[in-house]
């Protein structure tokens, strides 16, 4: 006969191990990412006004459908995580909006920015809760207020650095460049969690039961 292993109580009793903690840390990565896409177009608003002879009123609908689209990329890839899983879920909102912010390097309205800047909402706001859910889950009971409060943090530790980059990179490559790093990071990033991290155990152990 097989020895029936409860995964919730091996990770909750056994102490958090450094792999746990590298697992966590791509989780929080990917949301640094997020936060990074998030606040780039607020940086290139200027630059946009200027090449397309647009007002700051005009980007006011599109920074909206930004909010729209977290809205609702949260539930809908967090249902998706509850699915699928974690793991494809988190992935797949990274993939969308690194590609969204890729695409958003090559054009030249504002109508489809509104669009990209949706989608990458959408993504953006589903990476979230995928996220957290891995941090919380990876992590024993006793470290697991902390591993999600590190997901947690890490959105506006994203929209820090994507400030300092933009400082670095707008004015002496354009708003087109930094949106071209803002998505092949996450596009490269997509790849490393595809290798690098494996499914929540906690929700392989619902499954099975």
């Amino acid at each position: 006969m097989r020895a029936l292993i409860d995964a919730n109580a091996l990770i909750d009793t056994t102490p958090w191990t450094g792999y746990q903690r590298m697992l966590t840390a791509l989780a929080a990565i990917a949301i640094v990412i997020d936060g990074f896409d998030i606040q780039i177009l607020a940086i290139v608003v200027p630059s946009l006004m200027q090449e397309w002879q647009l007002t700051r009123s005009a980007f006011a609908p599109v920074l909206a459908l930004g909010l729209a689209g977290m809205a609702c990329g949260g539930p809908a890839f967090g249902y998706l995580g509850d699915k699928l899983g974690r793991r494809p879920a988190l992935i797949g909102s990274v993939v969308l909006f690194g590609l969204a912010t890729t695409a958003t390097a090559f054009i030249d309205s504002i109508a489809a920015l509104a669009v990209l800047r949706f989608l990458t909402g959408v993504g953006g706001g589903g990476a979230a809760p995928n996220a957290s859910a891995l941090a919380a889950e990876f992590a024993p009971i006793h470290r697991r207020a902390a591993a999600v409060k590190l997901t947690i943090v890490c959105i506006p530790l994203g929209g820090m650095l994507g400030g300092l980059v933009a400082a670095q990179v707008l004015p002496v490559f354009g708003w087109r460049t930094l949106y071209m790093i803002g998505g092949l990071i996450p596009l490269a990033f997509a790849a490393v969690l595809w290798v690098g991290l494996p499914e929540s155990p906690r929700f392989l152990a619902g499954r099975a039961s």
